[in-house]
């Protein structure tokens, strides 16, 4: 009996396609829990909820959380999400990422709108000044985000939550001189959690996650600490 000799393709027949895309696993419910527990629009409060956990506002401020905690709340959370209902319901705005440009912009001007009211609310009563630059890192992000997504999409959760981390470090080490490891390491796996919770449905890529992350992060850590600079020389000249 012979056996037959297997006929292989010649080499310029033989064509060998590569290619790889991420699988989507949009049947997981973990993902979508941490997306919503880490949803940008809740940084303002998670950041302001940790000064009275590992600052000495909560001696400083004692039982004035709810004063501290009720204006973020009411102007970053509960008015930009009523005016983005609104204008989805008005057809004035398609859903965030399945609109133009201007779908994508609208909302970020409506939340620096409502941060710029917050940091009015905040500058009247004369607190610290390192605070109200505090507060001023979520506008100077949405200010980045902007232009930034005019020509590439950021990742707005990852954006929120590394300028979260880098308000957290730069409060702790450029104000108060305190460290609080097993704080940023609780922070730093959330964040890493949101990352994973971020690639895994396929929302964002890998350089999306990553460069928004570091934007954030950077860009925090050196506005709270401009801030802390900036309040050093105004105590001074009241001297």
């Amino acid at each position: 009996m012979i056996e037959e000799t297997p006929k292989y393709p010649k080499p310029e027949e033989a064509k060998i396609v590569v290619s790889y895309s991420p699988p989507k696993m949009d049947g997981l419910l973990w993902p979508t829990i941490i997306s919503i527990i880490l949803h940008p629009l809740l940084m303002g409060v998670y950041t302001v909820s940790l000064l009275f956990l590992y600052t000495d506002f909560n001696l400083l401020f004692a039982g004035q959380f709810i004063q501290f905690i009720s204006p973020v709340l009411f102007l970053t959370c509960i008015v930009p999400v009523s005016g983005m209902y609104f204008l989805q319901r008005s057809g004035l705005m398609k859903r965030y990422g399945d609109g133009n440009t201007f779908d994508r912009l609208l909302p970020m001007l409506l939340l620096f709108f409502t941060y710029s009211l917050l940091i009015y609310y905040f500058h009247s009563a004369k607190l610290f000044i390192w605070f109200l630059a505090v507060l001023t890192v979520p506008l100077v992000l949405i200010v980045t985000a902007s232009i930034i997504s005019i020509k590439w999409r950021i990742s707005l959760h990852m954006l929120a939550i590394g300028g979260m981390i880098g308000s957290t470090l730069s409060v702790c080490y450029n104000i108060k001189g305190v460290n609080p490891f097993i704080l940023f390491i609780i922070l730093f796996i959330l964040a890493g959690l949101l990352g994973v919770a971020r690639l895994i449905p396929g929302k964002e890529t890998p350089a999306q996650v990553y460069t928004s992350f570091l934007i954030g992060l950077v860009v925090s850590f050196i506005c709270v600490w401009l801030g802390a600079y900036w309040g050093i020389i105004m105590f001074l000249k009241n001297l």
